[in-house]
């Protein structure tokens, strides 16, 4: 688990929507798409649905903010309208991003940039392109926003400059009411999809820690939208690999695009997926292919943005294509600009809302608890259990302004491992692992935290995801009746807590 924080935007007042019904008219794009078949692959053999996605004449993998250097634009493509062609949705905009729509399939979110060099911010408008509301006012970006139940959004925010960059995620109602960091450490957290259950995916490095770790690892990670549990999806990061644009299938599959930065092979990556109780992930698409994003169009077929085979990666152009998850292969050509790449396709669907969370924090609070059951289980240990005494945990936390590392204390580990401690709450903090001399047996790396009145939970240091903690009690709960408080101010404690004893 790890977070980060940023500047909370604005909360503009709503414009009322008295016009919802009027649809405003666009220009057309005049490049016709090659001829489109039905899909195959699924059970319902209709056609392909209404789909909005992304043009650009550049793309980059660099950051968010720089992927379209010359600007993009979103279009709306009936596959079955009478003229097959595509409506620019947003004629105004220098570029146009991460198209996301609404479960009842009226309503979209995007990022947009009004001029170049702008900020980015989250907008929303009708499907058709009409009623285009700006829902942020970010004095930093604002991107990839994602719709959460009863009225609320989440979406990634980027702070500073340069190597000061940083990005987390915020929540507010749709309107931009109420807007607020669910993240609180570095990371770099970006949003990518809800899941079905509730929880938000996210894509962050790996480990949790400020500007990288040097290899530009990024994996997947599952959190609350009150911004609790924050937990790897499967610990399966290996060194250099980046992986986003992530979303969850109907069966509970998600699938993901994951890119090794090696020469040739800068923009884009292959297609990858995890099912359901599987633990690692597995590659879907050959290696020679190069794709920028995928989307479930009907249950067993996608609508992918594939790179041309004569593609320089200078000037990388991608088309959209069907493609055929039982055989994994990839179908008919949907749509090809000459002059554009398109991207970020999704299909104008309806589709089920996902689970609300009801979250039991206490917004009063200042702290919040952190339990570990076995600091001894390690999966980095041999036999997944690390042989020397732990006395105490140390506690340090980053310093928000300085961005200097401070140590908050120490607290004793039970002889089970197990330990309980209370600080303060929304502040990033990480553990290490003490022997009876004070040396470091092991150091955490990511940066965690706990929310207000959360007490968050961890079965070990390091431990196998894979693994289900005992049915047992333990020690720290049986001997401490209130938790070791570090770096915070609780008033008088009891004689134990004080001795550590």
């Amino acid at each position: 688990m790890d977070r980060t924080t940023g500047i909370p935007p604005g909360s503009p007042k709503r414009l009322r929507r008295d016009a919802r019904a009027a649809v405003l008219v666009l220009g057309v794009a005049l490049v016709l798409p090659a001829a489109l078949p039905r899909a195959s692959g699924s059970q319902n053999d209709s056609s392909l649905p209404g789909i909005v996605f992304v043009q650009a004449r550049r793309v980059m993998a660099s950051e968010l903010t720089q992927r379209f250097p010359e600007g993009s634009r979103l279009v709306r493509f009936d596959p079955e309208g009478p003229s097959r062609s595509t409506v620019d949705l947003t004629p105004g905009f220098f570029a146009a991003a991460d198209p996301q729509i609404s479960p009842d399939a009226t309503r979209m979110l995007f990022s947009g940039q009004m001029s170049a060099g702008a900020r980015w911010q989250v907008w929303e408008m009708d499907t058709d392109g009409s009623n285009q509301l700006q829902v942020t006012h970010c004095s930093g970006d604002c991107l990839k926003p994602v719709f959460l139940p009863r009225g609320r959004i989440v979406y990634t925010v980027f702070n500073g400059t340069g190597l000061r960059q940083a990005s987390a995620l915020y929540v507010s109602d749709e309107s931009g009411a109420g807007a607020h960091p669910i993240t609180f450490g570095p990371g770099d957290f970006e949003a990518e999809t809800v899941l079905q259950d509730g929880r938000i995916l996210v894509s962050a490095a790996s480990p949790l820690t400020a500007n990288g770790n040097g290899s530009e690892t990024r994996t997947l990670y599952t959190i609350h939208p009150d911004g609790t549990e924050l937990t790897v999806l499967r610990q399966d990061a290996h060194p250099g690999l980046t992986r986003s644009k992530a979303e969850e299938l109907a069966d509970g599959t998600v699938l993901f695009v994951e890119r090794r930065r090696v020469a040739g092979r800068e923009v884009g990556g292959e297609l990858a997926w995890i099912p359901p109780a599987v633990l690692h992930n597995s590659l879907v698409t050959p290696g020679q292919s190069v794709y920028w994003s995928a989307h479930e169009l009907n249950e067993g077929t996608l609508v992918v943005s594939k790179q041309r085979s004569d593609s320089l990666v200078s000037d990388a152009k991608f088309d959209l294509y069907t493609f055929d998850l039982a055989k994994k292969v990839v179908g008919p050509l949907i749509y090809r600009d000459p002059k554009f790449s398109s991207l970020e396709a999704v299909p104008l669907e309806q589709r089920q809302t996902p689970r609300y969370y009801w979250s039991i924090l206490h917004p009063d609070s200042k702290t919040g608890r952190v339990i570990c059951l076995n600091a001894y289980l390690s999966a980095d240990a041999p036999g997944g259990h690390l042989g020397r005494r732990i006395a105490h945990v140390r506690v340090l936390t980053l310093e928000q302004g300085d961005g200097r590392v401070h140590v908050l204390g120490e607290a004793p580990v039970e002889t089970d491992g197990s330990f309980y401690i209370m600080v303060s709450a929304d502040r990033p903090i990480r553990f290490e692992l003490l022997d009876a001399k004070g040396t470091v047996i092991r150091a955490q790396r990511s940066w965690i935290w706990a929310r207000p009145g959360e007490d968050a939970g961890c079965l070990g240091c390091h431990e196998d995801k894979a693994l289900v903690p005992e049915n047992h009690w333990p020690l720290a709960l049986k001997r401490l009746d209130t938790p070791f408080p570090l770096g915070v101010s609780v008033g008088p404690q009891p004689a134990h807590l004080m001795s550590g004893k």
